[in-house]
Formats: structure tokens, C-alpha cells, sequence
């Protein structure tokens, strides 16, 4: 009886054991990065010129450095902050390649669909811009995280000051929703017509907004300027949203 019991025992921890084996090895600290991002936040402040990005340093040591060490990481041993952060500046970082692949204007349906054509490895598979935005909002669980996904368009959302750091990117975060939400190019509210408008770039969050928010309007309360707030406050219920490619205002003479 006693051999069949430690039998029995025995078989038991086996899946656990092997479960254990199995497991990823989580960092204990938040604050840790997945691999140094601090020579691409370098390069990132350095290729930004009055709102645009000089591409020219994908072609530089440091940029092939940093991509070979995106492309062989393990972001899912990771905690959240940690993988929001290495997978915003790898967004970033491909970002910068395709932009130098693509010099000028872009002015075709074609040339729009960069965010899913191109494909980049990443953490040992394929990446499209597309794929890695959806892994932000994941990981970060906001749309919010949307502010990050800049694309080099006026329309859209503006380039991040920095890279991320998992002890920066919540701050980075913030930055990113408020440039957005006090900008008249992005959020504008009409208390005449009880109708807020908002950039197109906003239909993408719509169901996320509503979902953490309640609702669009009491999502984007706590980010827009206290002016913006007090007008969306008091005209409540009733306002119409509205989401544009331009957002008209009326320009007087004072």
C-alpha cells in the first residue's frame, strides 16, 4: 500500500513540475526594461526636427545595433510597464524604416496601407506597425495607448518627446492623451451646437472609449482642458459627437 501511494504521489507532481518548467520567468521590479533603450531614446530626440522625423538614422550603427537586440528579446518575461515600453519604442524604431523607405508625401490608398503591408521580426516573429499597435493597447489594457501610435500624419496622433522607459511610460502616456485632448487640431467642442468634434483618428478608440469611459464624453472629461471640461459638463446630456478629417472653427477679427 505504501509503494502505491508514493507512486501515486509521485505522479502527481509530475505535471505540476513540468508546469513550473514551462512558466516564464517574470522580472520582480516594474521599473526594469526588457533590453537598454536608452541610445535609441538618444537617437529618437535626435532625429526630430520641429514635429517631423530625419529618418536618416536608420542607417547608423546604433539604430542596426538596437533592432538586432528588439528582434532577439523577450518581452513576455517581462511585467507590463516593461513590455508597454519595449513595444511602444519598437513601434517607434520601425516606424523610423519605413518612413525611409518611403521618402516624400504619401498621396496613394496603396502607399496608405504601410501599417500592414510591411513586416519587421521582433521578439522572434513577424510584426506588421498594425499587429504592435493592437500589442500596446493590450498590454498597456487602455485605448489610451493609442496616443503612441503616431504615423508621421498631421491628422493622427503627434510624435512622442521620448522613448519609453517601463518607469517613464505611464508618465509618456499622459503627455500623449493631453497633447491630443487640449488641442483644438484633435478636440474641439461647440456649446452652441452641443457638438464636440474630434479627429477621424478617434473613430478607432470609439468602442474602447465607451467601454472604460461609459461614454465618449465622460472618457475624454478628464483630459481635456478645464474650460473644455466645464462647457462638456454643464451642456450634458445631448451632445453630438462628431468625427471629421478637419475640424472647423470660425476665425474673427478681435
Amino acid at each position: 500500500m505504501m509503494c502505491i501511494m508514493v507512486v501515486v504521489f509521485l505522479v502527481a507532481l509530475v505535471p505540476h513540475a513540468a508546469g513550473q518548467r514551462a512558466a516564464p520567468i517574470t522580472g520582480v521590479d516594474p521599473m526594469v526594461d526588457v533590453i537598454d533603450h536608452g541610445r535609441f531614446d538618444s537617437l529618437w530626440r535626435a532625429s526630430k526636427r520641429f514635429g517631423k522625423i530625419d529618418t536618416r538614422g536608420v542607417q547608423s550603427e546604433c539604430y542596426r545595433t538596437y533592432r538586432a537586440a528588439l528582434a532577439g528579446a523577450q518581452p513576455q518575461r517581462y511585467l507590463p510597464e516593461s513590455q508597454t515600453a519595449f513595444w511602444v519604442n519598437a513601434y517607434l524604431a520601425c516606424l523610423m524604416e519605413v518612413m525611409d523607405r518611403r521618402v516624400g508625401y504619401r498621396s496613394t490608398r496603396w502607399d496608405s496601407l504601410f501599417r500592414y503591408r510591411d513586416t519587421f521580426q521582433i521578439a522572434g516573429e513577424a510584426w506588421t506597425l498594425a499587429s504592435m499597435g493592437e500589442r500596446i493597447v493590450q498590454i498597456a489594457g487602455t485605448v489610451r495607448a493609442r496616443a503612441f501610435l503616431a504615423t508621421g500624419s498631421s491628422a493622427e496622433a503627434p510624435f512622442p518627446a521620448h522613448a519609453c522607459y517601463a518607469a517613464t511610460v505611464r508618465r509618456e502616456l499622459r503627455e500623449q492623451v493631453r497633447k491630443l485632448c487640449r488641442s483644438e487640431q484633435y478636440v474641439l467642442f461647440d456649446p452652441a451646437g452641443k457638438t464636440l468634434q474630434l479627429a477621424r483618428m478617434f473613430e478607432s478608440w470609439a468602442e474602447g472609449m465607451k467601454h472604460e469611459g461609459g461614454s465618449v464624453v465622460d472618457f475624454l472629461l478628464p483630459w481635456v482642458s478645464e474650460a473644455t471640461a466645464a462647457q462638456l459638463a454643464l451642456a450634458e446630456p445631448g451632445i453630438h459627437v462628431e468625427y471629421s478629417d478637419r475640424i472647423e472653427r470660425w476665425r474673427r477679427r478681435r
